[in-house]
């Protein structure tokens, strides 16, 4: 697919009615019957992105996680700089930037342009890179908000490399210490420079991003990210309905191994829940259905995944907020994480009752307290992101 800015006159048009489309009627839809309406989740949403940059972010473009005892992670900053994005909000998005390249960019270590995932306080009192290994999905977003900032005609702060062109360093290391070939041939993402160096491969389906793999594609003919996006549309489906000797009922696992003929079994020692990793996926997959039309990731959300979800509301209610591979729920809580995915699977669907009611689930654990604007808790870093990316979704914000 052609890049936007390549599009002509009435290509553009179309192009933009086909972004446009899923988010307007759900939108229109959820209006008028009363549920909740676009400006309200506008201003949740504009509100939520000011408190979140007054209360996470530094001065400096850090992101401090309470959670980690206010430490940085590469996944935390490309958060940060896509809901920058989608928030038209370029200072934040510059500032971001800064820090995370000056200060988790590889080069200065191993000589890539991948981020180091981990930036916290030592023993001896100094902040620094605590651990430079990656993780991929980290590297991947921070990849796809330089290239749709580029897009947006934004500008770096001085002293830093044009967005596009710190994305295409980026990309290239992604591909070259990132992914492995397995012996038929077939690409598979890996969760970081750290990968083993033969099958069975450690996986980690969330950081799946076929949406952005077409993206790069556009910056990178030729480069692999078409056959990535098929390894991975040729791995999901069978991976919904089986890992090794455990009948999958539509759910993707936090973790998996992949063997030397691409079949799939759980790891050893890491989680096979439909838990806080996985619950990602569906709204990775959702963007590829609503931004490209593509039919593999709506097939799969529509007939996969959703009927569990769909069934579980009818039955209970409410969701739980994490569920076994097998679908038994695992805890009495709700959370707005597990929302946002669900709510992104609907919106792939056309399922535009069950995405007004999974939309205005998210708003129910919506707070304002003194100068504070927060999903589920002031300091969960994680449901804060998610539940935004999921609402932003909704809204149409997420171009």
């Amino acid at each position: 697919m052609a890049p936007f800015f390549f599009l002509k006159g009435k290509q553009k048009i179309k192009r933009l009615l086909a972004l446009a489309l899923p988010a307007l009627v759900l939108a229109l839809g959820c209006a008028g019957e009363g549920q909740v309406s676009q400006p309200e989740i506008e201003r949740v949403l504009k509100t939520s992105w000011q408190s979140y940059v007054r209360h996470y972010i530094s001065p400096e473009g850090r992101v401090a996680i309470p959670e980690r005892g206010g430490g940085s992670i590469s996944e935390g900053q490309a958060y940060a700089l896509l809901r920058a994005l989608w928030a038209d909000d370029p200072a934040t998005f510059a500032k971001v930037y800064h820090w995370t390249r000056n200060h988790l960019s590889r080069r200065q270590a191993t000589g890539d342009a991948l981020l180091a995932w981990h930036w916290g306080r030592d023993l001896d009192g100094s902040e620094k890179v605590l651990d430079w290994n990656t993780a991929t999905d980290g590297d991947l977003d921070y990849a796809l908000a330089l290239v749709l900032a580029a897009r947006r005609g934004w500008r770096p702060p001085p002293g830093t490399p044009e967005y596009t062109e710190e994305a295409r360093q980026v990309l290239q290391n992604i591909l070259d210490l990132e992914t492995v070939r397995l012996p038929g041939g077939e690409l598979l993402l890996t969760p970081g420079n750290w990968h083993e160096d033969r099958p069975p491969y450690l996986v980690n389906p969330s950081y799946f991003s076929p949406a952005a793999y077409r993206v790069f594609a556009d910056l990178q003919p030729r480069a692999g990210w078409e056959g990535l996006r098929d390894a991975a549309y040729n791995l999901l489906p069978r991976l919904a309905g089986r890992m090794g000797n455990l009948k999958g009922v539509g759910l993707f696992p936090d973790w998996c191994r992949v063997d030397e003929l691409g079949r799939v079994t759980p790891a050893p020692g890491r989680d096979s829940h439909f838990g806080w990793e996985a619950v990602r996926l569906p709204w990775r997959l959702a963007l590829d259905s609503l931004w490209f039309r593509e039919e593999r990731a709506t097939r799969l959300l529509t007939h996969n995944f959703l009927p569990f979800f769909k069934k579980e509301w009818q039955t209970r209610g409410r969701l739980a907020a994490l569920y076994s591979y097998e679908g038994a729920a695992l805890v009495n809580y709700e959370s707005p994480v597990l929302y946002a995915g669900v709510l992104a699977a609907a919106m792939a669907a056309r399922d535009q009752s069950f995405g007004r009611q999974t939309a205005a689930k998210i708003l129910t654990f919506y707070r304002e307290e003194k100068d504070r604007a927060f999903f589920s808790e002031q300091d969960n870093y994680y449901a804060n992101n998610w539940a935004w990316l999921g609402l932003a979704l909704y809204a149409g914000w997420v171009k």
